[in-house]
């Protein structure tokens, strides 16, 4: 197997492509990983459970049965990740794990009448005598305690609400922890049964979470449909008349209002709570408008997933796009797309041509990376032949064509911990800068200056440190400041993101054989959510200063580098279905995009 040492040439020329608590989190790390099922969509609700560690949660905890469907996307609320289901909420807490919503606690549902159902007040004697977390035999006492005061059967009827309970718990579980992990979802009880005093056929059980009911007419029992009177709520659709006068004065009272900064009629209200598109369904008719800052763009990779494009563009708000392709004419209408093109897809004069002519004014990004050995890998010779032969068959169908180039990898940053070198940004342009003087006796004819920017440090990771992108910019802008022809021009960062975002690396070898990057660490979200919002505040400031015009956060949804076991870096999107829900860093780039 080789070393660390070893892996320094492969990974210098593969950075340009990139360009209880222990057993349930066994037991949910299960349905988290890869393994190739298409991730859940309803179209029952229209919407999907997308997020990865929710989705585990809801399936290893009785899915529908116990949840019902989902109602809303991923959104914040009070500053913490929240998905909506029929009967309960999944909140993800601030040690990144899922867990159920207090939904009957304040500031969400501390009433008692639903509609025409009117739930048991809380027992205030009973919560009292409930054991207290962290005392001494406390999983047994819980037990014991909730086989007291659940019952399955109640006044000679079979409520079946322990069972119901129970099978919250995953499967997996150990008997003897079933009740602590059914915990999760209900919590404790805080009554006990009692009928409806309007309709005694109906008897319900009220718990921290959650409450079950019974039916004496059908012999059902479930739990009632809290999460859709939560949505009623903060919607107000279908909002019952005394839910509505009893939250009157809860802040989260008809506070949707899709258009505003937000989705919010009164943010400052509600702090820490973003409504943007939580209640849109993906089936909604009605297309999603853009709506963004234009300098924000998107890397979309999966074109090929019909209407990915759009949902990406949709769900983020952007305006601007890339995916790799010269093909403008699929285009979706309040958007641009810049068109690549590069030595592997470059079509021919005449199509180049007519494709420009029916794109008067279209922006097209000459090259990918061609200073790096895993991308374009021209020398500034060839590229500046290839530079002259696309430029010239696109003006010739539209002078008012806007030319990006040449997008090398980086100005003056070196790889850490590769061997080998390729050459840095400046001394590749040097060396193109010239050829083409040497072609055409002039100043390349680029109108807008691209450039990819990466932290690559394969000896001290994760790969979150922003000052390198930073320094990228200014560097560039520094050197063309110094030429008159390109002096006013502006720059496209056209690439931007995180090669490596785990803590460290290690290598893994297949069963065939093959010896992969593997992540070894954590993962450090934080690192990364940290680095785009910084890099987006920079942009927005000092790159706005240095004519820094338009940047692409790279990418929807990441594939993994052949000689990755696993994508490291920024998804906007939780899955590369044209459904899916963006991820938190799709909603960060979302809120900084819209406002």
């Amino acid at each position: 197997m080789p070393g660390r040492g070893d892996w320094g040439r492969r990974l210098s020329a593969w950075a340009s492509s990139f360009a209880l608590a222990a057993l349930l989190a066994a037991t949910t790390a299960g349905s988290i990983s890869a393994d190739g099922r298409a991730p859940l969509f309803f179209k029952e609700t229209g919407f999907g459970v997308w997020n990865p560690e929710i989705r585990a949660y809801f399936e290893s905890r009785g899915g529908v049965e116990t949840f019902g469907f989902p109602i809303s996307n991923v959104f914040t609320l009070y500053g913490f990740e929240v998905q909506l289901f029929q009967r309960q909420g999944i909140q993800i807490g601030p040690n990144g794990s899922p867990r159920g919503l207090n939904i009957l606690q304040a500031p969400y549902l501390d009433y008692r009448r639903f509609g025409g159902l009117t739930i048991p007040a809380v027992d205030h004697g009973l919560a009292s005598r409930a054991p207290q977390v962290g005392s001494a035999g406390y999983a047994s006492a819980v037990r014991a305690f909730i086989r007291e005061h659940v019952p399955d059967r109640w006044r000679q009827q079979r409520v079946g609400f322990l069972r119901e309970y129970l099978a919250a718990a995953p499967p997996e579980i150990p008997a003897h922890l079933r009740e602590l992990a059914a915990l999760e979802i209900w919590g404790l009880p805080l009554s006990r049964p009692e009928p409806d005093p309007a309709n005694t056929s109906f008897v319900y059980q009220r718990f921290q979470r959650g409450v079950l009911h019974f039916d004496a007419v059908s012999g059902a029992t479930g739990g009632l449909l809290l999460g859709d009177h939560l949505k009623s709520l903060i919607t107000g659709e279908r909002l019952s008349a005394s839910l509505a006068a009893a939250a009157s004065a809860n802040p989260l009272a008809r506070q949707y209002a899709p258009g505003l900064p937000l989705d919010s009629r009164h943010p400052v209200a509600i702090p820490g709570t973003d409504l943007t598109h939580a209640f849109r369904p993906w089936t909604e008719s009605t297309p999603w408008p853009p709506a963004a800052d234009r300098r924000y763009g998107v890397i979309a990779l999966h074109g090929h997933v019909a209407d990915s494009v759009r949902n990406v563009l949709a769900r983020t708000g952007a305006r601007s796009y890339l995916d790799y392709t010269t093909s403008l004419d699929e285009a979706l209408p309040g958007t641009e797309k810049l068109a690549v093109v590069r030595p592997a897809n470059e079509p021919s004069r005449a199509e180049l041509g007519a494709q420009a002519a029916r794109h008067p004014g279209a922006a097209w990004a000459i090259g990918n990376e061609p200073n790096t050995g895993l991308q374009d890998n021209l020398t500034p010779r060839a590229y500046a032949a290839f530079f002259d032969r696309v430029v010239t068959a696109i003006r010739a169908g539209d002078p008012s064509a806007r030319i990006v180039a040449p997008n090398t990898l980086n100005f003056d940053f070196r790889c850490r911990g590769c061997a080998g070198e390729d050459p840095t940004g400046r001394e590749w342009i040097d060396g193109f800068r010239a050829a083409y003087r040497e072609l055409r006796g002039t100043e390349p004819p680029i109108d807008i200056w691209g450039i990819h920017a990466y932290e690559i440090d394969w000896i001290d990771p994760p790969m979150t440190n922003v000052s390198v992108m930073q320094a990228q910019l200014e560097g560039l802008r520094t050197y063309l400041d110094k030429i008159p022809a390109h002096r006013d021009r502006p720059i496209w960062l056209t690439e931007f993101a995180i090669i490596w975002g785990y803590d460290d690396w290690r290598v893994e070898e297949t069963a065939d054989g093959e010896a992969l990057i593997a992540p070894a660490g954590r993962f450090r979200a934080d690192l990364i959510e940290t680095f785009l919002g910084d890099a987006l505040d920079w942009l927005e400031s000092r790159g706005h200063q240095l004519g820094v015009e338009r940047w692409f956060v790279f990418a929807d949804h990441g594939i993994p580098d052949p000689i990755f076991t696993t994508f490291a870096g920024v998804s906007l999107l939780e899955s590369p279905d044209a459904r899916s829900d963006l991820t938190r860093l799709g909603r960060v780039f979302r809120r900084r995009a819209m406002t």
